[in-house]
C-alpha cells in the first residue's frame, strides 16, 4: 500500500502557514495569500507525474510574482505571452510583490523541502470521494450516535455504499428482491432525487458555476478581511495579559436590518411644535404642545438662558423677573423638568408608540428636545415612548414641488386657503395638524426617521471635525468625510487600518458592505489611494 496525499489539505496547510507569517508581513494581504495559493495549486495540477517540474514551478512561482520570468513557462504565463501590457490579474493593483523579507519567506517555506516533497507532491489525489462518502454514511449513521455497538450499523454501511453505487433507488430494489412491494411513491422519490442529484452535478461542471463559487469565495475573504481590520488581534497567546496588546475596535457599519420599519397607518400621529430663546440647537425652550386626533398638549417653560430680541419677536414670549408673558400678557409656566416630565406622561398614554411630526423638526426642533431632555436626563425615557418622526417640510417638499415657498404658513394659506397666529406653538401644531389631514398621505413612511436622530448627528459632527485638516488638503472630499463620519468612521480609524494592514488595509476598511450590499464609504482605489498618501506622507 502506497500512502498518497491529498491535493486540498497540502493547500490548506500551505494556507494556514501564510496566514501564521502574516501578523510581520504587511504585503501578505489575504488578496496576496490568495494569489499564492491559486498559483501553487494550478502548479501542482498541471506538472503531476513530474518531480523535476514542480521543482522549476515552484521557483518559477515565486519569481513571477517578484516580476522574474526567467524561471516561468509560456503556457501559463502572462508576461512572456504579452509583455507590454502585462499586469498580474490576482495581485494587489496588479503590480509585483516587493518585499524581500517576504520572498526570503516563501522561498523558506516552499523551497525548504522541495527536493525531498517534490516526488510525493507529483503523486497527489484527491480524498474529495472519500468525503463525500463519509457524509451518505453519516446521514445513515449520525457521528453524535453510538451505533459502532449495535448489529444495525453494517446494514447502515451497506445502505451508504448502495447510494453511492446504484443512487436513490436502491431502496425499491432491496424491497422488490426481498418480495416486496417496490412502492409507487418510493420509486417516484428514488427518480426525483436522482434528476435533482445529476443536475446538481452537472451544473457543478459549468463555467458559470465555478466562477460564481471563486466569486463568493471572493466575497467571503473581503468579509472577514473587513471585520479583521475591524476587531485587529482578538485572539493570540497572552493577549489579555498586557493592555498594551488589546487593539482597539473600528466601529462596524451600522446594521439597517436592526432599524424596525414602521407602519404609520396604526402608529397615532402627535403633531408638535417648539418655541425657543432663539435659533441655536443647545438653546433652551419656552413652550411645547402638541396635537393629536383627540387630545392636546400644552406648556410654557421657564427658561435657564434669556431670551433673545429676534425671538421674543417672533414668539412674543418674553420674560421679566420671575413672571413670563404671552403678548405682554402674564401665563402660568412650569420648570423644565416639570413640563417634560408632563409631555413624556402624555404620549405615554397612547396604546402604541407614536410618532411625533413636526415641520423643520429634523434641522431643528429634534435638536432642541433632545439637548433639553438630555441636560433633564430624560432622553432614554423620552426614547421609550416614542417610535419615530417626520418631518413635514420634506413631506411637502416631495408630493407638492414647484412651490415658492415650503413655510407652514405659505402651505397653510396655499392648501387651506387660510392664516392663523403663527409661532405659537399651540396654533402651530392646530394648523399643522389640520394641513396634514387634509391631504391623503400614503408615503408617510419614507419619510420617517429614528429617535435617535440628533444624537447621531451629534456623534456625526464629531466624526467630520477629525477630518478638517484632510479637508482643507484636499486629500478627502467633504462629500467623502461625511459618508465616512455617517458611517461612524473618524480619521484616526482609517489611519489604525492602515498600520493594521497598509492599502489593503484601508481598502478593506472602505469598501466594507453593510448588510443592504452598498459600499460603506467608497471603493474608487484613486479616491483611498489619496486618503493613504495623505496619511503615510512618509511612504
Amino acid at each position: 500500500m502506497v500512502k498518497t496525499s491529498d491535493r486540498n489539505h497540502i493547500i490548506i496547510n500551505v494556507t494556514k502557514k501564510l496566514y501564521s507569517l502574516k501578523p510581520r508581513q504587511k504585503e501578505l494581504t489575504p488578496m496576496v495569500i490568495n494569489a499564492i495559493t491559486k498559483n501553487y495549486s494550478y502548479m501542482l495540477a498541471q506538472n503531476q507525474g513530474s518531480p523535476e517540474k514542480i521543482e522549476k514551478g515552484v521557483r518559477g512561482m515565486i519569481d513571477h510574482m517578484y516580476g522574474k520570468h526567467e524561471n516561468c513557462d509560456i503556457k501559463w504565463c502572462g508576461f512572456l505571452k504579452d509583455r507590454a501590457s502585462y499586469r498580474h490579474t490576482n495581485l494587489p493593483f496588479g503590480k509585483d510583490l516587493k518585499s524581500e523579507s517576504l520572498k526570503a519567506d516563501l522561498e523558506k517555506l516552499f523551497l525548504g523541502k522541495i527536493e525531498s516533497q517534490s516526488k510525493k507532491l507529483s503523486k497527489l489525489a484527491s480524498s474529495q470521494a472519500n468525503e463525500s462518502f463519509n457524509h451518505t454514511v453519516s446521514t445513515k449513521a449520525a457521528k453524535n450516535k453510538h451505533y459502532s455497538g449495535s448489529s444495525s450499523l453494517n446494514y447502515r454501511v451497506s445502505a451508504a455504499v448502495l447510494q453511492k453505487n446504484e443512487g436513490y433507488g436502491y431502496v425499491s430494489k432491496v424491497s422488490e428482491a426481498a418480495g416486496l412491494s417496490p412502492g409507487n411513491e418510493t420509486i417516484k422519490r428514488a427518480i426525483r432525487l436522482n434528476g435533482k442529484r445529476d443536475k446538481k452535478s452537472e451544473r457543478a461542471k459549468t463555467k458559470q458555476h465555478k466562477k460564481r463559487r471563486i466569486n463568493l469565495k471572493k466575497e467571503r475573504s473581503v468579509k472577514s478581511t473587513g471585520v479583521e481590520i475591524r476587531e485587529g488581534r482578538t485572539y493570540e497567546s497572552e493577549i489579555g495579559m498586557d493592555n498594551e496588546q488589546l487593539d482597539e475596535e473600528i466601529p462596524a457599519p451600522m446594521n439597517a436590518s436592526l432599524c424596525i420599519p414602521i407602519d404609520i397607518s396604526t402608529a397615532p400621529l402627535v403633531v408638535f411644535d417648539l418655541e425657543t430663546t432663539s435659533l441655536y440647537r443647545t438653546s433652551d425652550v419656552i413652550q411645547i404642545a402638541a396635537t393629536s386626533s383627540n387630545n392636546e398638549f400644552s406648556s410654557y417653560i421657564f427658561p435657564n438662558q434669556p431670551i433673545s430680541i429676534q425671538a421674543s419677536e417672533i414668539t412674543k414670549i418674553t420674560v421679566s423677573a420671575n413672571q413670563m408673558f404671552y403678548d405682554l400678557q402674564p401665563v402660568s409656566y412650569k420648570l423644565p423638568h416639570e413640563a417634560l416630565t408632563d409631555f413624556i406622561t402624555f404620549l405615554s398614554k397612547y396604546p402604541s408608540k407614536p410618532v411625533l411630526v413636526g415641520h423643520n423638526i429634523k434641522r431643528f426642533d429634534c435638536h432642541v428636545l433632545y439637548h433639553s431632555l438630555k441636560a433633564n436626563q430624560m432622553w432614554n425615557e423620552f426614547s421609550s415612548h416614542v417610535c419615530g418622526f417626520v418631518d413635514t417640510l420634506e413631506l411637502f417638499k416631495k408630493i407638492m414641488p414647484g412651490l415658492p415657498s415650503y413655510s407652514q404658513t405659505s402651505l397653510v394659506s396655499h392648501i387651506l386657503g387660510e392664516n392663523y397666529c403663527a409661532h405659537n406653538a399651540v396654533d402651530d401644531t392646530r394648523a399643522l395638524f389640520k394641513l396634514l389631514t387634509s391631504k391623503a398621505l400614503n408615503n408617510m413612511d419614507a419619510f420617517v426617521f429614528p429617535v435617535s436622530h440628533p444624537y447621531d448627528c451629534i456623534v456625526q459632527q464629531d466624526n467630520l471635525k477629525s477630518y478638517n485638516e484632510a479637508i482643507a488638503c484636499k486629500a478627502v472630499s467633504r462629500a467623502t468625510a461625511l459618508k465616512a463620519s455617517k458611517s461612524n468612521l473618524k480619521l484616526s480609524h482609517l489611519k489604525l487600518s492602515i498600520e493594521r494592514m497598509g492599502l489593503e488595509g484601508l481598502k478593506a476598511l472602505l469598501s466594507e458592505k453593510t448588510d443592504r450590499g452598498n459600499v460603506r464609504v467608497t471603493n474608487c482605489m484613486k479616491v483611498i489611494r489619496k486618503i493613504f498618501d495623505f496619511l503615510t506622507p512618509e511612504s
